[in-house]
């Protein structure tokens, strides 16, 4: 069976590499060696339903009885909680995890045949250099003992390092050296398929003599095929198997090769199942709809006969709800203006016919509800087509009402009404009244045309206009800003920007674009952007701001994860940072100011892109993924999650404090065990993570370095789709009751969700830093049920509060403490939501989902 395609592939994983050119052989995780292993293969399951599996284990110490001279392992006090998955550990908390059986609906990884091959002799024991580099690594082959020499660039000169794979299932391949202290691991997924079928047909147990095939073997190694996830390669294998046994099977083999056969037609079935229910998900239909089309159901299990017909029950509901809309709103907006009546002879005389059926003369209030009308057709998508039901069940009503010859129930105006209300307001919001919907459509366009006004004086003039008029309430006006679309929307037809080629590597439909001026760059800063199939500004569509190496184009690092973005629906932007072509810089700087590397970026993809606020993603390589902690843990409030792929965080005068900041921000960090600091700097962060219940998830590849590892981008991706910006109040109360205090050292780093430090005490911040022990300010917050705001902070003079609606009552006044007394000059009173606070606010974060509606300001001792 062949599958519709789209612009990224479905069934293998992409063999670019993101290769930094940097391996450190230095160092291991602290414990990592040292551990009790479980007797049995656990799973555990996190809080967002993530699943690991492996033997967990309990970082130990060793302790020595006087009594006996002997030494014993015990666990470790502050040991970390680890998961040996096989190529790599997992560092998780104990108080992130579900709790409780183990759902039927999770999937669990079985359990797979292996092939072994014993290491054999030592030969040397020589260290690994402490730096080297790949010189033919790929080039090397191994042999049919599963043997291999690769050399190393290293100091001076180079090396020659024997390795032996010794281990090797569907899931994981291991590896060791005969002459050198290294033994590494690789997912199975990352090496070539045609490198493992070689690899298995010179294994002792599957090697077949010359003229003399053995159907079992050959059986065996499309069972791997399919079992590491290359159904086509194992559907080949069956093929081979058929051909080469053409007069018949013997039958022990024909009921294997039937029983394999069965297996391989119910992967490629589960596969069209779970590559439709993405599409779906995405906002994907036509793939959807294509990929049921061919949906095998003759071979198909019953239980995946069920997904499909759910899947395609689905997929016809939305369409249907989304075609009824688009035609009924087509022809009520065609009838007001009088071009329905030109449809009958369009067919016979062309397009010029409708010039002899010119539009009607309207009043003001129906031309703009009818442009209201046109804007709202064109915005129309599957997802969203549930803002028109009460439109679509009048406009059904009026249509049958006019068959039966009897009075409509509902004028042309009223219909239109309803249409605009529900599209602007949100279905419960739709309305008949003409009136109402004029006035939420001027909200709505007041807020757009607020966002695109660049001068100050522009934006006051719009701003007093709409008071003059008839505004909405401000609690209604946060409900029009949270189903707004992009202030200035992308052509998607001429799209600006300059669009790049598809050579080296870089993924289709990329175009280069730039930020305006920004305060780092007053040209603006230079980024590329991805857009997922069958974008539509009528969706929002979850963001990944992928963050590469100072030494590596960002494209490479949009190469090496477009396949999985298009396949979960998420636009990529990569900002042009580092590098001596993109600015000089070498590495990351821990700068406050390179923050709008990434801030200046998203604002300007929400401007044109539809964005999902709440599901925006950092995803760094090696220094990149430095930036990507920094900016994560500086705000906070902006990202649902921070991927780290690499990187040496800094911990004196950064994340010794800054750790703090991720008690809302999920971290998924990926690191090799040979990677000296890197690791060892993770370690100081995850300590107090996982002591505490951060939601932070650490993977360690054994014996691998600083490098882009290819079997996590859809790891990574599973990881994400689990995940939603944190909202609420300020403090997160952890499984733990502990209780944390945002920190900050940079004048930049000023916001962390409902609260602000407006300004900082010098002694406070990073830049007067002269050594010793830096002390970097904090702030926390609460708010009771009584209104009372209960703010603390240290090094802080000034700061502020920021209101939304769900957060006080704004009918009782309202009481502010600063580190146990009142607020200077502030009495209890009553709040107003204020129209200013909540378009300024959004219009310099751009934030269509978390929505302030009043700014409170204090003075502090700091």
């Amino acid at each position: 069976m062949s599958l519709p395609t789209e612009t990224h592939h479905m069934t293998t994983l992409s063999r670019v590499r993101f290769s930094p050119g940097r391996t450190t052989a230095a160092g291991v995780l602290t414990g990592l060696a040292l551990a009790l292993a479980a007797p049995a293969a656990d799973t555990v399951i996190m809080k967002d339903g993530f699943v690991v599996q492996g033997n967990v284990r309990k970082e130990v110490t060793s302790i020595n009885d006087p009594a006996t001279g002997k030494t014993f392992p015990i666990a470790k006090d502050t040991g970390l909680d680890m998961l040996d998955e096989g190529p790599k550990v997992w560092i998780f908390s104990t108080h992130a995890k579900q709790l409780g059986e183990i759902g039927k609906d999770t999937k669990l990884r079985p359990e797979y045949k292996a092939y072994t091959i014993a290491g054999g002799p030592r030969k040397r024991n020589d260290p690994l250099p402490p730096v080297m580099t790949p010189r033919d690594r790929e080039a090397a082959e191994f042999n049919a003992k599963w043997r291999r020499t690769i050399t190393v660039n290293v100091p001076l000169g180079f090396d020659k390092i024997e390795q032996q794979i010794t281990y090797l299932d569907p899931y994981f391949c291991y590896l060791w050296s005969p002459t050198h202290l290294w033994r590494l691991a690789y997912r199975t997924a990352e090496m070539d398929p045609a490198m493992i079928r070689k690899l298995l047909s010179t294994h002792p147990e599957l090697t077949e003599e010359p003229g003399k095939p053995e159907p079992e073997k050959q059986l065996a190694v499309a069972k791997f095929m399919l079992d590491a996830g290359w159904v086509q390669y194992a559907r080949d294998d069956l093929d081979r198997v058929k051909k080469t046994f053409a007069a018949g099977l013997p039958k022990p083999a024909q009921e294997l090769f039937d029983k394999l056969s069965k297996e391989v037609d119910a992967a490629a079935a589960g596969l069209v199942v779970k590559e439709a229910e993405l599409a779906l998900n995405s906002g994907r239909y036509r793939y959807a709809g294509d990929l049921l089309g061919v949906f095998p159901e003759k071979t198909a299990e019953p239980r995946q006969v069920d997904d499909a017909t759910r899947l395609m029950a689905d997929l016809k509901s939305a369409r249907e709800r989304y075609d009824t809309g688009r035609q009924l709103l087509r022809a009520l907006l065609d009838a007001v203006t009088g071009k329905g009546r030109a449809a009958p002879f369009l067919a016979a005389g062309g397009g010029a016919t409708i010039a002899a059926f010119p539009a009607k003369e309207l009043a003001t209030p129906l031309a703009t509800l009818v442009a209201a009308g046109e804007d709202v057709y064109a915005e129309l998508h599957p997802d969203s087509a549930a803002r028109l039901e009460f439109f679509v069940n009048l406009a059904g009503q009026v249509e049958r009402e006019t068959k039966q010859g009897r009075d409509p129930s509902k004028r042309p105006d009223e219909l239109l009404a309803t249409a605009v209300s529900g599209w602007v307001k949100g279905k419960n919001g739709a309305t008949s009244d003409p009136e109402t919907a004029l006035r939420l459509w001027a909200a709505r366009e007041t807020v757009l045309r607020f966002q695109r006004a660049e001068l100050l004086n522009d934006q006051a003039a719009i701003l007093a206009g709409y008071k003059k008029g008839k505004p909405i309430k401000i609690d209604e006006l946060a409900q029009v800003i949270s189903l707004l679309p992009p202030a200035a929307p992308e052509n998607l037809l001429f799209r600006t920007g300059e669009r790049v080629l598809n050579k080296d590597g870089t993924p289709t439909s990329v175009y280069k674009r730039k930020t305006g001026p920004t305060a780092l760059d007053a040209a603006g800063i230079p980024y590329y952007v991805k857009l997922p199939p069958e974008y539509h500004h009528g969706r929002p569509y979850p963001v990944v701001i992928a963050l590469t190496d100072t030494r590596a184009d960002p494209r490479q690092l949009m190469a090496s994860i477009a396949a999985e973005a298009d396949r979960h629906g998420y636009i990529v932007v990569a900002p042009e940072w580092g590098g001596g072509q993109f600015g000089g810089k070498q590495a990351w700087e821990w700068k406050g100011e390179d923050h709008e590397y990434v801030t200046a970026v998203l604002r300007d993809a929400v401007r044109h892109f539809c964005v999902d606020n709440d599901r925006v993603f950092l995803v760094g390589a090696v220094e990149g993924a430095n930036m990507a902690m920094d900016v994560g843990a500086s705000h906070p409030d902006l990202f649902a999650g921070v991927v780290a792929i690499g990187p040496t965080p800094k911990w004196q005068a950064m994340f010794e404090g800054y750790w703090r900041n991720a008690q809302k921000l999920p971290f998924y960090v990926v690191t090799g065990e040979m990677s000296g600091q890197s690791v060892l700097n993770l370690r100081r962060i995850f300590e107090p993570w996982t002591r505490y219940g951060f939601s932070g998830l650490m993977a360690v590849y054994k014996g691998r370095g600083i490098e882009w590892f290819a079997a996590e981008p859809p790891v990574m991706f599973d990881w994400m789709n689990r995940k939603q910006r944190v909202s609420g109040a300020a403090v997160l109360k952890l499984a733990t009751e502990a209780r944390f205090r945002w920190t900050t050292m940079r004048a930049t780093d000023n916001r962390f969700y409902w609260l602000g430090a407006e300004k900082i005490a010098d002694r406070n911040l990073i830049d007067n830093y002269k050594g010793g022990t830096m002390v970097p300010a904090d702030l926390d917050g609460d708010i009771g049920g009584n209104n009372i705001i209960n703010l603390h902070s240290r090094g802080i003079t000034k700061l502020s509060v920021w209101l939304g609606q769900e957060m006080i009552d704004w009918t009782k006044p309202v009481g502010v403490n600063i580190n146990g007394s009142a607020a200077r000059g502030w009495r209890p009173k009553v709040l107003e939501p204020d129209i200013d606070v909540l378009l300024r606010d959004y219009r310099d974060r751009g934030d269509r989902r978390m929505l302030f509606l009043q700014r409170l300001e204090f003075d502090a001792i700091p």
